[in-house]
């Protein structure tokens, strides 16, 4: 039984990898963004407040989820920008399970991951909840677009720690992400199989 947990900044290309991960080992993707997203939909939200409850929502409920595949025995890859406060959760469930486990970092230049997030959003590459900061689903009239500024995003994600989330007591793997075309993902399959 194995646990790939796969962090980082976000727009640093996780999902990406995650699912040539999952393509090469056949586990099961958990993905944090994939539930929240359902949350949008079902139960929206009225404020940033009622975004970042969410958020903390989403990541229990990943971890749940995880940890009911684990008791059934079932490997998997766990996929999520983690906030330095799901630290203990995290180390719970590895302590819980002794499963083998390997932590993958996706790291790099927070500017490029910045400019990389505005693009995506303003492009519509993903849920419209993510885009929007103050209430999902839109309000009529509303525009259905908003940029990040840098300040932000240094605020919303690296200030909580999401550009150096560790885990005590696991092996761990650093990954230049600023450029994700330029990550041998071959090379980085075989090296995830070794530390297993």
């Amino acid at each position: 039984m194995e646990l790939i947990i796969l962090a980082g900044m976000p727009a640093s290309g996780k999902t990406t990898f995650s699912k040539k991960l999952n393509k090469a080992l056949g586990y099961p993707v958990l993905e944090k963004d994939e539930i929240k997203e359902e949350l949008f939909d079902v139960i929206g939200f009225e404020n940033y407040a009622q975004k970042r409850l969410m958020d903390t929502a989403a990541t229990a409920v990943l971890l749940r989820c995880a940890d009911s595949l684990l008791s059934g025995g079932q490997s998997l890859i766990m996929v999520n920008n983690f906030r330095e406060d799901a630290k203990p959760a995290v180390e719970s469930l590895l302590e819980k399970h002794q499963c083998k486990a390997v932590f993958i970092f996706f790291g790099g230049d927070g500017d490029v991951f910045y400019k990389r997030y505005v693009e995506r959003d303003n492009l519509h590459l993903r849920h419209l909840g993510h885009v929007l900061q103050e209430h999902y689903p839109p309000h009529p009239g509303d525009a259905l677009e908003y940029t990040m500024t840098r300040e932000e995003f240094a605020e919303k994600f690296e200030k909580l720690g999401m550009n150096e989330f560790h885990v005590n007591g696991i092996d761990r793997i650093d990954v230049d992400a600023t450029y994700p075309e330029q990550i041998d993902v071959e090379k980085l399959i075989t090296q995830i199989k070794a530390h297993l």
